[in-house]
């Protein structure tokens, strides 16, 4: 990543005062730690401004220009703290939109950032994470790096695990990894932590096999299986000078290996990928995608193949 970086920071006006946002924390880490400029940034609306049951002078008085206003002070005092107190280059900005992801996407095309973070909400009462639709909708067609800060991990250890899959080599997918350890590896570095290459292989069931290969070994095909996918992992790591030590093939379903490997390496952030599909994407982000979504406790970082043609609504997310 060359050049001096540009970060968007999303957050929520109503929540500025009475909790943390640890998408501010995210930012304001991330920007001191790679001398990145940090923008801070609220897009509001309230239908209350349009109920007829508002007294007249009120609507003189309090408009939505208005509230931006106020918004954008808020935000500029925070950011004039912050440009004190970090010796950092923070900006602010505020917009008026009846959907939230509307000015989000807005405010991208506008300033085409290198990194967008965002605050969701994870309950470990429940073991589970709120997604809103401002959030999935970002899932699926945010154009750049999007990082969803869940709050609870305060990035003490660092980790960062990358998610790859080395089984299409030569295709779009190989862009998406590319991608993926691009980022990874780069914010590893700059953040002074570990990055963990992170790939899991789903083998056949062995009943299966069994009826699709009689009379051949299981355990000679899933030694052939594994060794193909090692020596894939390999070539597409090449060009990184990423070390065996750092490289982790677990057997297994992705969404149930990489939820306890995040878990046992104590990783600060997962970095998966995000590929355009057809209308089949939805079920795919409901399904699986969701499940580990949900699960993670630490941030998430979802990254596409190639930003300036993701323009659907439909995304898979890719763990394995």
């Amino acid at each position: 990543m060359a050049g001096r970086q540009r970060i968007l920071t999303v957050l929520n006006q109503d929540e500025l005062d009475s909790q943390p946002e640890p998408a501010l924390e995210r930012g304001v880490f991330i920007a001191r730690e790679t001398n990145a400029i940090l923008e801070l940034f609220v897009s509001e609306y309230h239908p209350s401004f349009y109920t007829p049951l508002i007294g007249k002078s009120l609507h003189n008085e309090w408009k939505p220009e208005t509230y931006i206003r106020f918004a954008l002070s808020q935000l500029q005092e925070i950011s004039e703290r912050l440009a004190h107190r970090e010796q950092l280059d923070v900006l602010a900005d505020a917009a008026w939109n009846r959907h939230q992801y509307d000015g989000i996407m807005g405010k991208i095309s506008r300033i085409k950032p290198d990194l967008i973070i965002k605050t969701t909400r994870h309950d470990n009462r429940l073991n589970r994470t709120f997604f809103n639709y401002t959030d999935w909708h970002l899932i699926r067609n945010c154009p750049c790096p999007l990082m969803l800060a869940k709050g609870e991990d305060s990035w003490e250890t660092r980790a960062v695990v990358a998610c790859v899959d080395p089984s299409h080599l030569h295709g779009r997918m190989e862009a998406l990894d590319n991608s993926i350890i691009e980022i990874a590896q780069w914010l590893a570095y700059r953040l002074k932590g570990e990055l963990y290459i992170f790939h899991a292989i789903d083998f056949m069931p062995e009943s299966v096999f069994r009826l699709w290969q009689p009379g051949s070994n299981y355990n000679t095909y899933k030694k052939e299986s594994r060794q193909e996918h090692e020596t894939l992992l390999n070539e597409l790591l090449k060009p990184y000078g990423i070390g065996s030590q750092r490289i982790h093939i677990l057997e297994g379903g992705s969404a149930e290996t990489l939820l306890s490997f995040a878990q046992e390496t104590n990783a600060s952030l997962v970095v998966m990928g995000a590929v355009s599909k057809g209308t089949l994407g939805n079920l795919l982000i409901g399904n699986t995608a969701e499940k580990v979504l949900d699960a993670l406790r630490c941030d998430i970082l979802v990254v596409k193949s190639n930003p300036l043609e993701v323009k659907e609504l439909n995304a898979e997310l890719v763990f394995s």
